[in-house]
Parts: structure tokens; C-alpha cells; sequence
């Protein structure tokens, strides 16, 4: 595979970034009634990751459907417990990949999740601009208005970037992304629970 790849491109969460999902939308579930709309809820969180609506009524949206004693704080603090973090060595790996690779970067994200990313790498690992200094181009779903698994936004960044999904490989956490990814030519790897995506790309001389 390695000898004809000229293009790596990263999902960012659990393959970059840690996650606790099933932790997040437990406690954003523990603020909403008893009588919440559901659907309201899946929509908005859906517009708001393909940046149809904005933050501020993407929470507003959340706390008309949760009990009044909440406030926009615990909407954003449910919400922004799902990133946990970003381990060194995978920044460390980032860098050394660049030298040698156009590296990519397309993650379902939103503007809190985002914020909280840009704070994160300045407070914890010093870097002013995570985009800049470990991407060549990032594609996020809320600022190109679509979103994984659809067809649409792989063309996009195809065309977009000048790439060529023969020579790309693509690493994502969800099988249903390298589906689609596969059909329109991309090399794919699956990166498992708990699998550290820098040991795969080691092993196969990436870096």
C-alpha cells in the first residue's frame, strides 16, 4: 500500500482526538423533560454539524427541551464532554508524517466541539494554530455544510484539494465512512477501538 500512497487523510475523532460519545449523549440526555421531542433534538444536532443553525440556537434548542433549572453553560459542558483529548504522540506522528505526505484532515465536528479543540491544543500542548501546523487543509463538516457518510462531501474535497483518492488513504473509526470512501476509489483502513493509528502507519514504514 505504502508505495504508491501520496495522501493520508485522518478523521479526527477516536483516530486524533479521544472521545467519550456514549458518555456525552448520556449526560446531554440527562438534562432534557421527560415529554422532550426527540426529533427536534436529532435534527438540531444534525443541522448543527453540517452548520445549518448557529450555536446559540443550537442551544436554545437543547434547553426548550430540558428542564428549566438548566442554563446554556450545562448544555455546552454535556456537549464538550465528549473530547477528552489529544495524546502527544499522535501530534508527534502528525508532524513527521507532513515531511513526507500531503496529510489531510475531515471530521463531522461543529462550532463548540471546535472551540474547545483550538483551546485545548494552545492550553495543553502550546500550539497557536492546530490546523496550520499539523494539516495541509481540513475539511470540517459545519463549515463545508455536509458531512460523512455522504458521496457529495467526499467529491467535494476530491475536487477541492486536487486529490486523488487512488493515492489517498483514508483512516476513520466508522466502517459505513470507508464504504462510501471505497466506492470512490480511496485506499481505507478501519482504526479499531483502542487501536493507536500511529503503530499501524509505523508498521507499514509510513514514518
Amino acid at each position: 500500500m505504502k508505495n504508491n500512497i501520496r495522501n493520508l487523510l485522518f478523521d479526527l475523532g477516536n483516530v486524533i482526538v479521544e472521545l467519550d460519545i456514549d458518555g456525552a449523549y448520556s449526560r446531554l440526555s440527562s438534562l432534557f423533560r421527560v415529554d422532550a421531542k426527540h426529533e427536534l433534538i436529532e435534527k438540531a444536532l444534525l443541522d448543527f454539524e453540517c452548520g445549518r443553525i448557529s450555536t446559540d440556537i443550537f442551544i436554545n434548542t437543547m434547553l426548550s427541551q430540558s428542564e428549566n433549572r438548566h442554563q446554556a453553560i450545562d448544555v455546552i459542558s454535556a456537549w464538550n464532554s465528549m473530547l477528552i483529548g489529544i495524546p502527544p504522540n499522535r501530534l508527534v506522528m502528525l508532524e513527521m508524517l507532513r515531511s513526507k505526505y500531503n496529510v489531510y484532515l475531515l471530521s463531522n465536528t461543529n462550532a463548540l466541539h471546535l472551540e474547545w479543540i483550538h483551546r485545548y491544543v494552545q492550553r495543553v500542548h502550546h500550539v497557536a494554530s492546530f490546523e496550520k501546523e499539523y494539516f495541509d487543509h481540513v475539511f470540517y463538516s459545519h463549515l463545508v455544510g455536509d458531512r460523512k457518510p455522504n458521496a457529495s462531501l467526499f467529491k467535494f474535497i476530491t475536487e477541492d484539494a486536487f486529490m486523488t483518492p487512488a493515492l489517498t488513504l483514508y483512516m476513520d473509526d466508522v466502517q459505513e465512512n470507508l464504504d462510501v470512501a471505497d466506492k470512490q476509489g480511496f485506499q481505507t483502513y478501519l482504526v479499531k477501538p483502542g487501536e493507536e493509528i500511529g503503530e499501524y502507519l509505523k508498521e507499514r514504514g509510513f514514518y
